[in-house]
């Protein structure tokens, strides 16, 4: 039998404890022991409640004060800063908070001028994180704040590592593209033709990601077995390469070129919450 009610533990790191009543479960007083939080590493999505389970008569629980202050630390105003498009930096935030059910105010029509005016652009540009009055830049740090507060962060320090690898290998993607917008015209199809080529270098990128993929067991996902916030980064960052508005890069691209990567896009497209997210935002996902 478990028992689940008030705070849990931090993950590892923490041994002190807070000593607790016993439990009352009908018919039964049961007297807890109490273990550090080293005994027992639980899931981080799960921060803010004890778990404690019955063996032999006893109540075992894991107890930390330092869990007691992150309950209390919990965000009450979040407010999300970008233009009103689906560009995977922005994206894979407002969709991370979306499937783990945090509520935010999703801020599309704010200037850059006036964001800057109110010392809101930390690094000058967006998109930017409010939580409780403090600002918030960086895709991969906010990122990484997001998914832990929804329960799409892994339990593992590799695997949060593996997520962030892959959110900053989205960013590499990004600034091999991003470079050829400032070419003259007629040389900019060229160059991204040079890129998608087998020893290109957004092939290389894209290749990274691809191993990455591999690498986790060709789940579908970038870690582990469930859906993470890079899984998201991913997927609209392929919506973006593969969309064939980029003049030089085919639609067919990354379809043909990456099967770990199409599979990943075709596993979260099928998720009930980004579908949901897809059709309160129909604008930019209709076919």
């Amino acid at each position: 039998m478990a028992l689940r009610a008030g705070i849990l533990c931090h993950r590892a790191a923490f041994p002190h404890t807070t000593a607790v009543p016993a439990l009352q479960l009908p018919g039964h007083v049961v007297a807890p022991r109490i273990l550090p939080c080293s005994a027992a590493r639980l899931p981080r999505q799960r921060r803010g409640r004890v778990l404690g389970q019955i063996v032999g008569g006893v109540a075992t629980i894991c107890l930390s004060s330092k869990a007691l202050a992150s309950c209390d630390a919990q965000p009450k105003v979040i407010k999300f800063y970008y233009g009103d498009m689906p560009f995977w930096r922005a994206e894979c935030i407002r969709m991370c908070l979306f499937l783990g059910g945090i509520d935010f105010e999703d801020v599309r029509d704010k200037k850059r001028d006036a964001l800057k005016a109110e010392g809101k652009l930390t690094f000058g540009a967006t998109p930017v994180l409010e939580v409780d009055g403090k600002m918030l830049s960086q895709t991969q740090a906010m990122a990484a704040y997001c998914s832990k507060l929804a329960g799409l962060h892994p339990d593992s320090d590799w695997g949060a590592a593996k997520v962030d690898e892959a959110i900053n290998g989205c960013t590499d993607v990004t600034m091999t593209v991003s470079r050829t917008f400032s070419l003259p015209a007629e040389e900019k199809v060229k160059a991204r033709q040079e890129l998608i080529k087998p020893e290109g270098r957004l092939s290389m990128h894209l290749g990274g990601l691809e191993k990455l993929l591999r690498e986790n067991g060709s789940t579908g996902y970038a870690v582990g077995n469930s859906i993470t916030v890079a899984d998201l980064a991913i997927w609209r960052l392929i919506g973006w390469v593969g969309s064939g508005v980029i003049d030089g890069i085919p639609e067919d691209y990354v379809s043909t070129t990456f099967p770990e990567i199409t599979k990943l896009c075709a596993t979260v497209d099928c998720h009930p919450k980004v579908q949901e997210w897809k059709a309160l935002h129909a604008k930019f996902y209709q076919k």
